[in-house]
């Protein structure tokens, strides 16, 4: 099958694919809503309250314990996923923080990546991933930040259109939250080339804590580790 005669439901199939859902997607997509609705709730019922209009009122109240209930059948959902997909990583204590990245960057998160993109049931043409140095600065502001994004890298394979699907779906089980895409196709089945780039997120348990002196920080320069 040419690229040139992919049809429209190939298209949507290779768009709803495009793994794994952020944790910020995770949210807007499922957690905001229900926070919405909570709220929306919560206003219709102190509406029925402000005006005394009981019926009103108890309905507003069922509205609002569904909403609560909804809202934390995702937050669990979230917090199971979240749980799953990352490293025990604290930057509360900078120092401690930073050993902990080395050692997750390092000796767990490449090694993890790299063995799980090889896949039997395709040909892995190749894989170019590779990793930033992780700071060697306790003080260094990755360690203020919400979240750490990696681009890993690139994976091209080679298969028919059904296992190269699959391929890109296989990274929902991947023990790293990572978002895969957008492919590139080419070629024709069941020897289609298929290129992708992966993209690493790790949240940390808490953001740095308070800065560490450091003698002669004003002169030093970070290194560089690969």
């Amino acid at each position: 099958m040419s690229l040139s005669k992919l049809k429209r439901i190939h298209v949507v199939i290779i768009g709803s694919v495009l793994c794994v859902i952020a944790a910020t997607a995770i949210f807007f997509l499922l957690i905001k809503p229900k926070q919405e609705a909570y709220k929306a709730a919560e206003a219709r019922y102190n509406a029925a309250k402000d005006l005394g209009n009981q019926a009103a009122e108890d309905k507003a109240i069922r509205d609002l314990n569904q909403a609560i209930l909804e809202a934390n059948v995702v937050k669990q959902a979230f917090d199971a996923q979240m749980k799953r997909r990352m490293p025990d990583l604290s930057f509360a204590r900078r120092d401690i923080g930073m050993l902990a990245l080395w050692n997750e960057q390092i000796k767990t998160l490449g090694p993890l990546l790299e063995s799980f993109a090889r896949d039997q049931r395709v040909s892995i043409l190749s894989t170019n991933f590779s990793l930033p140095p992780p700071p060697v600065n306790p003080n260094d502001p990755v360690f203020d930040q919400d979240v750490l994004v990696f681009p890993v890298g690139s994976v091209q394979a080679m298969g028919n259109f059904k296992d190269l699907m699959n391929n890109i779906r296989r990274w929902n089980n991947c023990r790293r939250l990572v978002m895969v895409g957008p492919p590139q196709l080419q070629g024709e089945s069941p020897r289609l080339v298929m290129s992708y780039t992966v993209t690493c997120y790790i949240f940390p348990a808490a953001k740095g804590g308070p800065q560490i002196p450091i003698a002669g920080a004003a002169q030093a320069q970070p290194g560089q580790m690969f």
